[in-house]
C-alpha cells in the first residue's frame, strides 16, 4: 500500500486527466462493427489490447496487465504479457495479483454483512471493538465509529505511528503485529471531529477489520472467508500466497520495472493484504451491480451503497468502502490500490450495468485507473502521454540534508521533506510520495505525470525555497523556520 499521490491536489477526481477522451481512441484503432454492440462498455477488446501494449512498450508503466469487463454484452477479459518470467503462461483472468487497497471494500462488506445480521451497528464506537484496556482517541466527546473507519473519516493518519519503517521501505508492514496496532492507538490526538472530513487511512480500515474479527472471536482471514469469499465462490481471493496457484501468480515490479517479492501486510491485512484474480473480482462486483447475492450479502451490498460521507474532492463522496463519483452525467463507484509490485482498480456503473477490473504487475501512481474509469464513463480521459525519462544519481549525505525540512506555499499548504530508504519522502497532508535526485538541486517523482521539485542553491546552508513543477505550472514554497 504505497498510496502515493500528486503533490498539489487538482479539481475533479484528483487523478491525472491528461490524454484523450472517447473521440481520441481512434488513435488506438477504429471500432469494429461487433464492438459497436459494446459501446456502453467504453472500449472494444482490440482497443484495450492495443492500449495495454502501448502502456507496456511505449509508456513503460508495467510489464503485464489484465482488464476484465462485464456488462450487458457478457463478460470479457483482455491480458498482456507473461505471468512471471519470459516464456511463462500469458496473463489472463485467472492470474493472481496482490490487489492492495481493493481489500478495503471486502472489509467494508464484512462490516455491512454483520450489520444486516444484527451483529454490529454502523454507529457503534470503535472503543467497543478493541481489547479491554485499550484507549481509543476521541475529539471533544465525538467517538470514532465503524462508519468513520469504513469511509476514511476517522481522523486517524495514513499509517500507524509506531511503524518502524520508512514510507518507501519495501514490504514495510511485514511483521507489524496486533499488539503494536493496539499499543499505538492511545498515542493519537485527533485534530477534528471524526466524520467531518475525508483523510485516507490504512490504519483506520485495519482497525475496522481487526475489530470485527475480535467481536466474532476469530481471525479476520477466517471471518472474511466465512462471510464473503466462500459464499461468493471466490476461490482465488485470500491472504497470503497459495502454493497451488504459484504458476498463476503475477510477478510484481517496482516503479523502475525491477522484480520484487511478495509482500505481507501483517495486522494491516484488512486494509491491503488480499490476493485475487480479475475473474474473482468481476464475480465480486456482480454483487453490487445486481444487489443480489447469497445469504445476506445482497442486502449488505445495498447497505454499503446507501451510506454518504465526505469524499476527497467536489465530485466524489464515500459510500462504505467505495468512492462514488458523479460527473459528466454519470455516477460510478470505484476503488484503487498500490502495492510494492502492483497497481489495481475496480469499479462499476449501476445505470450502465457495467463493471471493470484493471490490474497491473507494477507499482505506480496510475496503472490502468484511467482505462477503468473510461469504461465506466466514456467521457473520462485515457492518458496517452509519454513522460520524459529521468535518471537518479547518488548524492552525498550533506546534499540531501540541506533540503530536509518544512516548506510553505500559503497558510495550510505545506510540504515536508524527510529521509526515506530509496529517496526523499514528500509529505502533503495525509499523502506521501518519494522523490529521487537528478542533480544536487533537482529531484523527480516516478509518477505517470511529470513532477519535479527544485531546491535552488543559495549559499552553503539549508535550502530556503522549494519550487514544485507540476502540470506545466510552478509553485514556490518557502522554508518554515
Amino acid at each position: 500500500m504505497h498510496d502515493e499521490q500528486s503533490i498539489r491536489r487538482r479539481s475533479g477526481t484528483g487523478l491525472t486527466r491528461r490524454g484523450l477522451a472517447a473521440g481520441g481512441l481512434a488513435l488506438l484503432g477504429a471500432l469494429s462493427a461487433a464492438a459497436h454492440a459494446r459501446a456502453a462498455e467504453g472500449m472494444s477488446d482490440a482497443q484495450i489490447a492495443r492500449l495495454l501494449r502501448f502502456r507496456a512498450t511505449r509508456q513503460h508503466r508495467a510489464t503485464g496487465m489484465v482488464v476484465g469487463v462485464s456488462g450487458p454484452a457478457g463478460r470479457r477479459m483482455v491480458g498482456y504479457g507473461p505471468v512471471g518470467r519470459r516464456g511463462a503462461r500469458p496473463i489472463g483472468g485467472d492470474t493472481v495479483f496482490e490487489i492492495a487497497s481493493l481489500s478495503k471494500v471486502f472489509t467494508a462488506l464484512v462490516l455491512a454483512e454483520m450489520v444486516v445480521r444484527g451483529e454490529a451497528g454502523l454507529d457503534d464506537p470503535l472503543s467497543a471493538y478493541v481489547p479491554a484496556g485499550v484507549r481509543v482517541p476521541a475529539f471533544e466527546g465525538r467517538e470514532i465509529t465503524l462508519t468513520d473507519l469504513a469511509t476514511h473519516g476517522s481522523a486517524l493518519p495514513l499509517r500507524p505511528n509506531n511503524l518502524n519503517a520508512a514510507p518507501d521501505a519495501p514490504n514495510k508492514y511485514a511483521g507489524y503485529s496486533l499488539a503494536q496496532l493496539y499499543a499505538g492507538l492511545a498515542d493519537y490526538r485527533l485534530t477534528r471531529a471524526p466524520g467531518s472530513r475525508f483523510e485516507y487511512s490504512n490504519l483506520g480500515v485495519a482497525l475496522l477489520g481487526q475489530g470485527l474479527a475480535l467481536r466474532r472471536h476469530e481471525a479476520f482471514a477466517d471471518l472474511l472467508a466465512e462471510r464473503v469469499t466462500r459464499p461468493l465462490g471466490l476461490a482465488d481471493t485470500r491472504f497470503g500466497d497459495d502454493p497451488a496457484a504459484a504458476r498463476r501468480r503475477a510477478r510484481g515490479h517496482d516503479v523502475n520495472l525491477k522484480p520484487v517479492g511478495p509482500s505481507d501486510d501483517g495486522a494491516l491485512n484488512p486494509a491491503g493484504g488480499l490476493r485475487s484474480t480479475a475473474d474473482d473480482l468481476l464475480t465480486f462486483l456482480a454483487l453490487f451491480v445486481t444487489g443480489v447475492g447469497p445469504g445476506d450479502l445482497g442486502r449488505a451490498a445495498r447497505l454499503m451503497l446507501s451510506v454518504d460521507r465526505p469524499g476527497e474532492d467536489g465530485t466524489t463522496r464515500m459510500a462504505l468502502g467505495w468512492r462514488r463519483t458523479a460527473a459528466n452525467g454519470e455516477t460510478f463507484y470505484w476503488c484503487n490500490g498500490s502495492g510494492d509490485g502492483s497497481r489495481t482498480f475496480m469499479g462499476f456503473n449501476p445505470a450502465r450495468g457495467t463493471a471493470v477490473v484493471a490490474l497491473a504487475d507494477t507499482a505506480g501512481s496510475g496503472g490502468l485507473d484511467d482505462v477503468g474509469r473510461h469504461i465506466l464513463d466514456p467521457a473520462e480521459a485515457i492518458d496517452l502521454t509519454i513522460a520524459p525519462v529521468h535518471h537518479a544519481v547518488v548524492l552525498p549525505a550533506a546534499a540531501l540534508e540541506r533540503v530536509l525540512g518544512v516548506y510553505e506555499y500559503e497558510p495550510g499548504d505545506r510540504i515536508e521533506i524527510s529521509r526515506g530508504v530509496t529517496g526523499l519522502i514528500v509529505t502533503v497532508g495525509g499523502g506521501q510520495l518519494v522523490i529521487y535526485p537528478e542533480s544536487a538541486s533537482r529531484f523527480f517523482a516516478r509518477l505517470d505525470e511529470e513532477v519535479l521539485v527544485d531546491f535552488p542553491v543559495e549559499g552553503l546552508g539549508p535550502a530556503r525555497t522549494l519550487i514544485l513543477r507540476q502540470e506545466g505550472k510552478s509553485y514556490t514554497y518557502r522554508r518554515v523556520p
